[in-house]
């Protein structure tokens, strides 16, 4: 198996660049809002996965969708604690998650010596997930964090978006000029004596 590690080389803007549209694009196509899934709940141990399973499987969560400088660790338990929740409820899929976990620790002491929530580089962490990517019990987590923290109105803030504004008159009344990803434009003055030149 190979191993790629495509952030590697990036700048701390190329991993920041998500543009406005793109965030928009992103959470209006999550179909469902999940504002108590990231509640202050405690992470624990499930009935379903062993302790070693737990973290492993929160490692796998802050992996995917990883947001140090936004996220506190709170969000990402809670994500897991509802992946473990519904694999409680599902016996197939506890099935699935926990052989999946066990397969990724497996991989990881294969190439690493250590189990997986254990390697201390990211992007090694990261290609390693990536050989899982298409199976059913990682398509699960993936989607359950997507929408726990792209369709979180709690999340919105932390990441800089303020949500809809339709029913505040539109972003060009609210936020519309609020971004600081995108460089600082002309004024108004300038581009008129631009116009007018």
């Amino acid at each position: 198996m190979s191993i790629r590690f495509h952030r590697l080389g990036k700048s701390d803007e190329d991993r920041m660049a998500m543009s406005r549209r793109m965030f928009l694009m992103t959470t209006t196509m999550a179909g469902i809002t999940t504002n108590a899934m990231l509640s202050s709940a405690a992470f624990a141990a499930s009935e379903v996965l062993t302790e070693a399973q737990s973290t492993s499987l929160l490692r796998m969560v802050q992996d995917i969708y990883p947001h140090p400088d936004f996220l506190h660790l709170s969000h990402y338990e809670a994500i897991a604690m509802t992946v473990m929740t519904n694999a409680e409820a599902d016996a197939d899929m506890a099935k699935g998650l926990t052989d999946g976990l066990d397969q990724i620790d497996a991989k990881a002491q294969e190439l690493f010596g250590v189990p997986y929530a254990k390697i201390e580089d990211p992007d090694a962490r990261e290609g390693l997930l990536r050989h899982f990517q298409h199976e059913g019990f990682f398509q699960g987590v993936r989607w359950t964090a997507y929408f726990g923290i792209y369709d979180n109105k709690d999340v919105w803030p932390l990441l800089g978006y303020e949500g809809s504004s339709a029913e505040h008159g539109g972003y060009i009344d609210r936020g519309f000029s609020d971004i600081t990803f995108v460089p600082e434009g002309p004024t108004l003055e300038e581009r008129m004596a631009d116009v007018q030149s």
